[in-house]
């Protein structure tokens, strides 16, 4: 079953996962309540949340997302067991597109906005 956990301070997130060891690409592994962690970190800077991480089994993996502290949505990309997969894509403050990649495995295939 998927969960969310917010974050509000590192302190936080030292406190509720516990890391142990690191997988193939040097990404740490999650574990919460004694298992490795499935869900979505969700970080929060002054009560505005400035990040989301998705997890399965403890690895980094799924859409991670970056905000403004406006609100805006700053970088969206997707991670396979620590690396880029998939799509990268960032925005300005006022919500332009000013980049999109797709990337394998954690190489970039094609650059669509530079």
């Amino acid at each position: 079953m998927s969960q969310i956990i917010k974050i509000y301070n590192a302190e936080d997130e030292d406190n509720i996962f516990e890391f142990k060891g690191v997988d193939n690409a040097g990404g740490v592994i999650y574990y919460y309540e004694g298992k490795p962690f499935t869900g979505i970190i969700q970080h929060y800077s002054k009560n505005i949340m400035v990040g989301e991480e998705e997890f399965t089994d403890g690895h980094i993996g799924g859409v991670q997302r970056e905000y403004y502290e406006n609100g805006q949505i700053k970088e969206e990309y997707y991670k396979y067991f620590g690396k880029l997969d998939k799509y990268y894509k960032e925005w300005d403050i006022n919500g332009n597109l000013i980049r999109h990649s797709i990337w394998q495995n954690g190489t970039k295939i094609q650059t669509i906005i530079q």
